[in-house]
């Protein structure tokens, strides 16, 4: 594994935390769950590195003290630790279904007029998964877009527990390239591609933008798609507004004009990627301890 100052692309949960969650979360419901999470989540505040990082992270973003900061990694933890489990619990269809609050849910319908397809543009910050289920109201499939080196042990097992079969999983392949023509095919289809914008993995192109006041890369990846297909792109994100509340956001889509020649690429990008950033400062903003990017994400 790469050192934890970056990401390496694989996500750091393991299959056992998944079954005993999906146990707990079938027999008993949620609130045990979390009552159980308070505990995991305490011990990941006291031992885990990377929360060096989300310490630095409320520092420089939202100017908090050191103490507050501190305080604040043990929330933050926490919630990360409900969004995993609200996961499980949406995916495996257990008790407790979650409410989802749709505000401009009429874009989605936007996107699907337009017939091109498109993308879905989010961070990691709250939780996709979850409020993202409204994408199912659409008469299209959506797709989403992760590494091929997602640990592979967790993948197959939340197959095997997802009741909801309307999403597609397209690999990232830097060797073969075949995710291209899985989007050309997507797109074709007017299906949906989603993905996020806010992490890269080492040796990916990126581009770079003030993120709270302070330069930081983020992956050329969707903008790049965008502009080369033509297709339109949507800034959207999912958080928690409270135990058993989602909020789903969706920003008007953006017209993407087929380019071609690089100097027009590079231009037409940078312009997604800076009203890409504002939109994730500005839920930043609102939702501060919902930021899950544990990693040196200014490089500092």
């Amino acid at each position: 594994m790469a050192s934890d100052s970056k990401w390496d692309g694989q996500s750091q949960a393991k299959v056992s935390g998944f079954k005993i969650f999906v146990f707990i979360l079938n027999t008993f419901g949620l609130n045990p769950a979390y009552f159980m999470l308070r505990f995991v989540a305490f011990y990941y505040f006291l031992f885990s590195k990377p929360n060096k990082y989300i310490k630095e992270y409320f520092i420089q973003a939202h100017g908090y003290s050191p103490l507050k900061a501190r305080l604040a990694v043990y929330k933050n933890n926490f919630l990360l630790g409900q969004t995993l489990i609200d996961k499980v619990a949406v995916m495996a269809g257990a008790k407790n279904p979650f409410k989802v609050i749709h505000k401009n849910g009429n874009m989605l319908d936007e996107i699907a007029a337009i017939g091109k397809g498109g993308i879905l543009v989010s961070a990691h910050i709250g939780n996709w998964e979850v409020a993202g289920q409204g994408l199912n109201r659409l008469g299209t499939a959506f797709n989403i877009l992760m590494y091929a080196n997602e640990k592979e042990d967790v993948k197959q097992y939340m197959d095997g527990v997802m009741k909801e079969k309307k999403i597609n999983i397209i690999a990232i392949d830097e060797e073969t390239k075949s995710h291209i023509i899985e989007l050309h095919k997507a797109f074709s289809n007017n299906e949906l591609v989603v993905m996020h914008g806010d992490r890269y993995r080492e040796g990916a192109k990126t581009f770079t933008a003030d993120f709270f006041g302070k330069p930081a890369q983020f992956p050329a990846g969707p903008f790049i798609m965008a502009a080369k297909f033509g297709v339109p792109l949507c800034i959207a994100f999912a958080v928690k507004t409270d135990k058993h509340t989602y909020q789903f956001s969706i920003e008007q889509p953006i017209q993407v004009e087929r380019v071609r020649g690089e100097a027009s690429l590079e231009k037409v990008c940078y312009e997604l990627l800076q009203k890409y950033v504002r939109e994730v400062e500005k839920m930043a903003k609102a939702y501060p301890h919902q930021w899950f990017n544990y990693y040196d994400f200014w490089k500092s």
